[in-house]
């Protein structure tokens, strides 16, 4: 999974501050495999977290800590367009 933030400008050391956060809280979680932030390389207002889990559950059950509903209820004042999920597979030599 990857989730992308594009900061307002203003805000930009804000949102970088509580993503860092984030990470220092969710590597903690039950289920948590990475949580692995991450800035663009062309546009620093640009942040990325690529996510793993062990489980749909465990990642459900992240979505509704106290941390990630308050993150999602800031984005719109931190951030140009809220907040993208992309989910994704991983395709290994032997899946295809």
């Amino acid at each position: 999974m990857c989730v992308r933030f594009k900061a307002k400008p203003e805000r930009r050391d804000e949102l970088q501050a509580r993503l860092l956060e984030m990470v220092e809280i969710t590597v903690k979680e039950e289920g948590c495999l990475f949580y692995d932030l991450h800035v663009d390389r062309d546009d620093e207002s640009i942040f990325y977290f690529f996510e793993g889990w062990a489980s749909q559950g465990a990642h459900d059950i992240h979505g509704q800590t106290a941390h990630v509903q308050a993150l999602v209820a800031d984005a719109p004042g931190l951030t140009v367009d809220g907040i993208r999920l992309e989910f994704m597979n991983k395709i290994s030599p032997t899946s295809h």
